[in-house]
């Protein structure tokens, strides 16, 4: 096949694409309610954790929070009395946490990304660290749809494949929030890298690659 003729295919494809999901309307994304199946224990080896949605409110009606389909939001302190909070988030399209950050006033400084091993999985992170008022946090997060890890790109590749097959899809963001300050950031880190080697451990075997996708697909 020439090369012109392989161009040409090429865009017939990307325009067939385009027209498709300019004309035909967007599958919505409908839950799975895979949130309220995970085990999650509030207490396991060296941590205790309390829920905090209600002081959140994700439930509300305000508009902001309308991708979320279900949420679970906690904090766990270890026993030396250092906490952190973990949240997940069951939606069809993320929000980048750098904007929304952003939006609510926080100054936000972009980190270079961070491995952390959980199992059997080198699992790699997006860091930001978020300061307002004299209030600083690490903040870390990734996203699993359909128990593999995915970047911002293949998360949007993924929504649209999802949306023009119609089939339904468990998407998660997983975000933890530190509290610390700029210039200690090493230390939070490393409490982040125990509590997911602690929290990986604690997971039932057959639910950790909803959380930290499969080991073949770590970014």
């Amino acid at each position: 096949m020439s090369i012109n003729k392989k161009g040409w295919i090429t865009i017939a494809i990307l325009l067939f694409t385009s027209i498709y999901c300019f004309t035909f309307p967007k599958a919505k994304y409908e839950s799975q309610n895979i949130i309220s199946q995970l085990k999650i224990p509030l207490e396991f080896t060296g941590w205790l954790g309390t829920d905090t949605e209600a002081e959140q409110d994700w439930n509300s009606d305000d508009e902001k929070y309308a991708f979320i389909s279900q949420t679970l939001d906690r904090e766990y302190i270890n026993k030396d009395g250092d906490s952190l909070f973990l949240l997940i988030l069951d939606a069809g399209n993320f929000h980048n946490p750098k904007v929304c950050s952003s939006s609510s006033g926080f100054k936000v400084t972009e980190l270079n990304d961070s491995e952390f091993h959980v199992l059997n999985r080198d699992l790699r992170a997006y860091c930001l660290y978020v300061e307002k008022d004299a209030e600083g946090f690490l903040m870390i997060y990734w996203m699993c749809i359909d128990k593999n890890i995915v970047d911002w790109t293949g998360q949007k590749i993924k929504q649209l494949w999802f949306s023009l097959i119609n089939k339904k899809r468990n998407g998660l963001m997983v975000r933890l929030s530190i509290p610390t300050r700029e210039d200690s950031i090493a230390s939070a880190l490393q409490l982040a890298n125990e509590f997911l080697a602690d929290l990986g451990s604690a997971i039932p075997p057959e639910q950790t690659e909803y959380i930290f996708g499969n080991p073949k697909t770590a970014l």
